[in-house]
């Protein structure tokens, strides 16, 4: 991990467990060390298996990796209880599942789960408190403004400022204006920054070689902004920050509810700081497909800064 990356998801982590959220897992000490496994070896030992999407089952285009459509054919034939859960933002989880379906992966929408669902919920807190979130500034890909439309949100246009200083991230899709005019916002008191999706880091389909080259995303923008919305006007302390998805409790709480009660449970996921955290987080088991967002020369030293580790090398 780059240094800001790791700066992140200890951010995250800070974040996490001073809501009191899986503290005792977290804070649980030194774990053994994981050992690498294939997946028909895990079959038994689990009920429900929780997989990321992009960078674990598949990528941009219509990318699948290798061998992701034996494991999702294997586990339905067992009969398992399967879920996808994504921290894209980028659609609706109707659209979401439709997407992963043309790749061969059938979820049903019921069985998606994304950080984009989680701005209802979001939404409904906020406005209690007398947010009216009716529009905001946003950056992102264009079909995302389809999740802010489902809770009634309008995006105003690029150079327009929202009534309320409230700025949401989807993706990484910013422009040197786009970015200026956000920190604009978010410098005005009492603004939001609503990250709706929470992943900093991203691997890029592997070129001719199969070499995996990895990107900053959304989470690495949202620290930028929050970090450069710090002025005088708001004393200081920058914007108040809200983040969607893994590896934040809220997402949990709504996979566990789709589950069958007292489901033994793995999360597969590519990503330290936000599929094994927040497995973590949720009291799962987690397999981390290793290669894709954690290079294997820097696996080690990248659990030990996030202090994390999985069960499971797959």
């Amino acid at each position: 991990m780059t240094q800001f990356e790791t700066e992140i998801y200890l951010r995250y982590r800070q974040i996490i467990e001073s809501q009191g959220v899986g503290t005792s897992v977290l804070a649980g000490g030194e774990s053994p060390a994981p050992r690498y496994t294939h997946m028909e070896d895990l079959l038994d030992r689990y009920d429900a298996f929780c997989f990321d999407g992009y960078g674990t089952l598949y990528n941009r285009g219509g990318f699948v990796y290798e061998g992701a459509l034996d494991w999702y054919t294997m586990l339905r034939a067992a009969g398992k209880e399967m879920r996808l859960i994504t921290n894209a933002a980028s659609d609706v989880d109707s659209v979401l599942a439709a997407d992963a379906g043309k790749r061969g992966f059938a979820f049903s929408e019921a069985e998606t789960i994304s950080s984009g669902s989680l701005l209802k919920d979001l939404c409904t807190e906020l406005r209690g408190c007398g947010k009216a979130l009716s529009e905001v500034y946003y950056i992102g890909r264009e079909t995302g403004k389809h999740v802010l439309e489902s809770c009634g949100i309008k995006a105003v246009a690029p150079a327009a400022e929202p009534v309320e200083p409230i700025v949401a991230i989807s993706s990484a899709k910013d422009t040197p204006e786009t970015y200026e005019q956000a920190v604009k916002i978010l410098r005005r008191p009492g603004s939001m920054l609503l990250v709706l999706n929470s992943d900093a880091w991203a691997p890029k389909i592997p070129d001719e070689n199969g070499v995996t080259v990895r990107e900053p995303v959304s989470g690495e923008l949202s620290e930028r902004l929050r970090r450069d919305s710090m002025c005088e006007a708001n004393g200081g302390a920058g914007c108040e920050t809200y983040y969607l998805g893994k590896p934040f409790p809220a997402i949990w709480e709504k996979v566990k509810r789709s589950l069958p009660e007292g489901s033994r449970v793995l999360m597969v996921g590519d990503t330290l700081g936000t599929d094994v955290l927040g497995a973590r987080v949720a009291g799962f088991d987690c397999a981390l497909v290793v290669g894709r967002n954690v290079p294997v020369d820097e696996l080690e030293a990248d659990e030990k800064a996030l202090g994390i580790r999985p069960d499971w090398y797959l």
